[in-house]
């Protein structure tokens, strides 16, 4: 992940500002009035300009999360598990970084008087149970036409495995896509709302530990 700029808020009156238009107009007045106007001046400049970046911070991460969600896919689609979870704590820093700055534009918010917006129920994040999953199907539920003897059981064998082989496929397939799909949610438009991340986040570990049963259970009925 790309280096960030420092977290937007950390500095609101610090550094002084280029003059502007709206400062150079406070030289009409004289004296404390001239001094405080323009202290007001550059404030106000300030806080408009740390929502500037606050902006600049959300465009960021939001790209970069999109680039993760794609790193994902390849991952998954590669099967590559012990890639997985550096990129889920990647995602997880990104999330951090965007909520910092989210609380710094609530700040500036108060500062200038914006009214805080309107409380809304939170996105729902869809959760993948291991039970909606396509069912692992047991030779032991079969019902051979014959079983007489070794040669009838290979061959409900042989006719058994291609079927295992696609129900394994299916499963770790339907997990890979809720993982990926997971994390593409999170870095839309929801990115901001705290709540829908933090289930997000969650509902990305969980997902990724059931891809991993998916794939150590497949292992272990057919290598």
């Amino acid at each position: 992940m790309g280096t960030v700029m420092s977290t937007p808020g950390g500095d609101l009156f610090g550094a002084p500002l280029p003059e502007s238009d709206l400062a150079r107009g406070a030289d009409r007045f004289e004296g404390d009035a001239h001094e405080r106007l323009r202290q007001s001046l550059r404030a106000v400049e300030r806080a408009f300009g740390e929502l500037d970046a606050c902006d600049a911070v959300l465009d960021r991460a939001t790209a970069r999360g999109r680039e993760l969600a794609g790193e994902l896919g390849r991952l998954v689609a590669a099967e590559s598990e012990q890639d997985v979870p550096p990129l889920l704590d990647a995602l997880k820093e990104l999330a951090d970084e965007v909520q910092r700055s989210e609380e710094s534009r609530r700040v500036v918010g108060r500062i200038l008087g914006q009214d805080e917006p309107a409380a809304r129920p939170g996105a729902p994040v869809p959760h993948l149970p291991e039970e909606q999953l396509p069912p692992v199907p047991s030779v032991y539920d079969e019902q051979p036409a014959r079983s007489d003897g070794p040669k009838g059981v290979s061959g409900l064998l042989a006719e058994f495995e291609p079927r295992l082989r696609v129900a394994h496929a299916e499963r770790i397939r339907q997990a890979a896509d809720h993982l990926v799909g997971t994390v593409r949610r999170l870095v839309g438009p929801e990115f901001i709302d705290t709540g829908f991340v933090h289930d997000s986040l969650v509902e990305a570990d969980l997902t990724f530990e059931l891809w991993r049963r998916c794939l150590a259970d497949r292992r272990l009925d057919l290598d």
